[in-house]
């Protein structure tokens, strides 16, 4: 069977951002889809659109009567001048043609190696271009990722410190089925941990779960959790085996040194 990392660079979409080893990515997501993506921490959201406007259903005139909306009392040729800065990079944002997109579904993403949040119009539009970012950059399966942020214009905050938290709301109260496709190949496969317990002569199985009780699923917490059996505990000749949760449970155990 391939390893994790094989089954990314093989299998899944091409790396970016925060898996090329740069730690940021930053762009927009459109339903469940990357739309845009980049790594450059100048270009910006709002210059991502207004320099290439039709990619986001947009045109200069579209812009120009957002920004004119906006802003009623400004001098005749303002807007004009405005765009052309948003356009160089001088302003890094406009709520006005953001929250716009918002409203179309668009989603605003960054994440670094720590952090990482998501904008957009509501809760459930938020959730949409959270699991883009899961399916693409796993981000909670990075090594020192801390928060991610969700910013729903119209709704109340949350912040995500964990990895189950995570997979949590990405499923959602009443969407409960969805797992990424990135996350179902991790769970494809599980840990768990044989040895000789101290005064006793057979080899047995010692552990299926972790300290929270939840299956084993990476290899290095279940080497952490051998050295702790033998150094602590004084289980001899520990082991650990590897179960492709796909096959017949019967079939698991059949031939215990398998």
């Amino acid at each position: 069977m391939k390893s994790f990392i094989q089954f990314i660079l093989e299998a899944g979409p091409k790396p970016s951002g925060v898996r090329t080893g740069k730690g940021f990515v930053k762009g927009w997501t459109l339903k469940n889809k990357i739309h845009t993506s980049t790594t450059n921490f100048d270009n910006y959201h709002i210059k991502q659109v207004v320099n290439k406007p039709s990619k986001f259903g947009l045109n200069d005139r579209k812009i120009l009567k957002i920004i004119s909306d906006a802003h009623p009392d400004a001098p005749k040729e303002w807007p004009k001048e405005y765009l052309k800065e948003l356009q160089q990079g001088y302003a890094d944002n406009d709520v006005y043609i953001e929250e716009y997109l918002n409203k179309k579904g668009y989603c605003m993403f960054v994440i670094d190696k720590a952090h990482g949040s998501v904008k957009g119009w509501d809760e459930k539009s938020c959730r949409l271009g959270a699991k883009a970012l899961d399916d693409n950059y796993l981000p909670f399966e990075m090594k020192g990722f801390k928060l991610f942020e969700v910013k729903p214009i119209k709704g109340r905050p949350k912040y995500i410190t964990s990895k189950y938290e995570w997979y949590e709301w990405l499923e959602g109260k009443k969407a409960r089925k969805y797992v990424s496709p990135m996350l179902q190949f991790r769970e494809s496969v599980e840990y768990v941990i044989w040895g000789i317990p101290p005064k006793d002569k057979d080899e047995t199985l010692l552990l299926t779960t972790g300290r929270d009780g939840k299956r084993i699923t990476k290899k290095s917490d279940a080497t952490k959790l051998l050295k702790l059996l033998v150094t602590k505990h004084g289980v001899k000749k520990a082991r650990i085996q590897t179960l492709d949760v796909e096959v017949d449970p019967s079939d698991m155990f059949r031939n215990p040194f398998g």
